[in-house]
């Protein structure tokens, strides 16, 4: 993207018409990208964040795992050659200064095209505004080697640095008055340095964004009055002098062609801040397209799923059973199953989860589209490189499923009971929904394990679309109760078994198994007998005898009876059986055998158990 003259001599064989010296003028900048990091896709996309017309396309050396690509950027016009590299140091800063330092260099070219046996090239295009005419990103502008690059020598000044430390909130206002006195110094307005400021918060992505990000940038003109001082209304009053400078009053149709314009400008504006929402009426809600399941009425696409249950239940069992079942595009528990590409997150026991798939294949055969992703350990991190590469997996294979086996493993060092960490647990899991995949977590629940929840704190299990709660019964069948859908019914008939399978020999001659899902027909599974402890049983007799064809019985008329009788509790201290009878009532409400409601007790619709079926 430059126009060269005649002079050889210019070069160092002196028989090249390609060197720097030849270059008459630039129309653009082209640059290589070899980091192996920041996928095609990625750099599309951070173009476009930016806002800067180009083209990305791959070289031939890039793969999924190792990316490689280069980036076409046209100025508005032809340019002095001397002009390139600070539109360059522009470009190369909106990709955090990873560009290759070559692209710096005024001669240099690159070839295009497919090479025979190689990935066929992809190309991406942008649309925005050149890069020549975007100075607001002077202020990011990064040299070679990723060297902060301004308009001024900053003489080690490392603004980008300060930039990063100001919105992650490392060193926060230290940095922001250092910064605010280099450019109130080099005479930049105080509103250009506030628009620089925001900028930097602008870029931090949205999952690393902690519970102080808007406090900082609400804050952002407290700081910068402590050096600008008066000048901040200075400033203001000169923009305010420039927008309001006419040189004469306009006649009838110049006003009449002004409020033409502002009618515009504000159609426009107001067009522009409801970007992005929908307004639907009641028949077009009722004609909306469903969206496409994963698994039929369990999990559909772009949900966020959780698989919960104590230790040694099964979850890490039933969890690839329905990863294998999405994979082949085979029914399972009696639910429909639309086939699709799974990635299966062993962060627990990597090994072992090699046998149960192993396992898996011997029973229900090959399953192409299933992949076991080992060495993810940490997706907390912020900038974790773990994540990273999940997240290009995901978005190059676009899956219909990714499992994250377990939480706990996989976010090492969370603080499961602080909204900030489950918070960030939630953004995780979305972040991965965006190419169109469900996302299942499997964790443990919570000690008592009675109310099904995931064990931390309740964002969780409020950020849910699907909660699945797994419990085993001295039958020795574990069934899977959902706690929570928003894809349809909770009274799903999910059952199975914990068999075992033989995978071979060891060296030794001893037989190698391997645990597996075995599920059950809906319907199939005995109904679990309810277990009441002595004192709900008590209560719930004591219930039953003071029902006595009535349909309910007052609150304060149980209570008494309980707490009066020595059946409940045998204490001699009435606080001691006050407290009995409260759990006791607890555990018949949380069990389904009594209703409350009213100030009365009732017995559910279908009626009462026999007394023995609850022992």
């Amino acid at each position: 993207m430059a126009v060269f003259g005649n002079n050889r001599a210019a070069s160092p064989s002196g028989y090249s018409f390609r060197s720097n010296a030849n270059v008459v003028a630039v129309s653009g900048i082209e640059a290589d990208y070899d980091g192996e990091e920041i996928m095609p896709e990625d750099a599309r996309d951070m173009l476009a964040e930016a806002g800067i017309v180009a083209a990305v396309y791959t070289t031939p050396s890039h793969s999924p795992d190792a990316p490689r690509w280069r980036v076409f950027a046209p100025f508005s016009k032809e340019l002095q050659p001397s002009e390139r590299e600070r539109h360059m140091a522009r470009l190369n800063g909106i990709f955090g200064g990873s560009l290759d330092d070559a692209s710096f260099t005024l001669s240099q070219s690159y070839y295009g095209g497919n090479v025979t046996g190689r990935l066929k090239v992809k190309t991406f295009l942008v649309d925005g505004r050149y890069v020549d005419s975007a100075s607001d990103l002077d202020a990011t502008a990064k040299g070679k080697r990723g060297r902060t690059k301004t308009a001024n020598d900053n003489h080690g000044f490392d603004e980008a640095a300060y930039l990063d430390a100001i919105a992650t909130g490392e060193s926060y206002h230290p940095a922001a008055i250092a910064l605010a006195g280099k450019w109130a110094a080099a005479g930049v307005p105080y509103i250009e340095a506030l628009q620089r400021l925001r900028a930097a918060f602008d870029r931090v992505p949205e999952v690393d964004r902690d519970s102080r990000w808007k406090e900082r940038v609400a804050d952002l003109p407290t700081v910068l009055n402590h050096v600008y001082g008066k000048q901040v209304e200075e400033d203001i009053a000169e923009e305010k002098r420039r927008g309001e400078a006419f040189d004469e009053i306009p006649t009838a149709e110049e006003q009449a062609e002004i409020d033409a314009d502002i009618e515009e400008l504000v159609g426009g504006k107001a067009k522009a801040e409801t970007d992005g929402l929908t307004f639907l009426k009641p028949s077009e809600c009722s004609a909306s397209d469903t969206r496409r399941y994963v698994i039929k009425g369990l999990v559909a696409e772009g949900d966020v799923a959780c698989i919960v249950g104590a230790p040694g239940v099964g979850k890490s069992l039933l969890a690839p059973r329905l990863a294998y079942a999405v994979a082949q595009g085979q029914d399972i528990f009696g639910m429909r199953v639309r086939q699709g590409g799974v990635l299966y997150v062993a962060a627990e026991d990597q090994h072992g989860m090699r046998g149960r798939v192993a396992a898996l294949r011997r029973e229900h055969g090959e399953a192409d589209d299933f992949a076991l992703v080992a060495a993810v350990a940490d997706l907390l991190s912020k900038n974790s490189e773990h994540l990273k590469r999940l997240k290009a997996a995901v978005k190059d294979r676009r899956p219909s499923l990714v499992i994250i086996d377990t939480l706990a493993m996989a976010f090492p060092g969370l603080e499961e009971n602080s909204a900030e960490g489950m918070s960030r647990v939630v953004a995780v899991a979305r972040s991965l929904t965006k190419w169109g995949a469900a996302v299942i977590l499997i964790h443990h629940d919570t000690k008592d394990g009675q109310q099904g929840l995931p064990r931390g704190h309740s964002l969780l299990n409020g950020a849910l679309d699907v909660s699945l709660h797994l419990s085993r019964g001295e039958d020795g069948i574990v069934r899977a109760k959902l706690t929570k859908n928003r894809n349809g019914s909770t009274e799903r008939d999910i059952a199975f078994t914990i068999g075992t399978q033989a995978l071979g020999l060891d060296e030794d001659g001893d037989m190698i198994t391997a645990a597996v899902c075995r599920e059950l027909d809906p319907g199939s599974a005995p109904e679990r007998k309810e277990h009441l402890t002595p004192s709900a049983k008590a209560a719930y007799e004591t219930f039953h005898y003071l029902l006595d064809g009535r349909d309910a019985v007052p609150e304060g008329e149980l209570r008494e009876a309980c707490i009066s009788g020595r059946k409940v509790s045998a204490a001699d201290d009435a606080d001691s059986r006050r407290r009995a009878y409260k759990r006791a009532v607890e555990e018949l409400t949380r069990k389904g055998k009594v209703v409350f409601s009213d100030g009365e007790y009732r017995p559910p619709e279908h009626g009462h158990e026999s007394f023995d079926e609850l022992v």
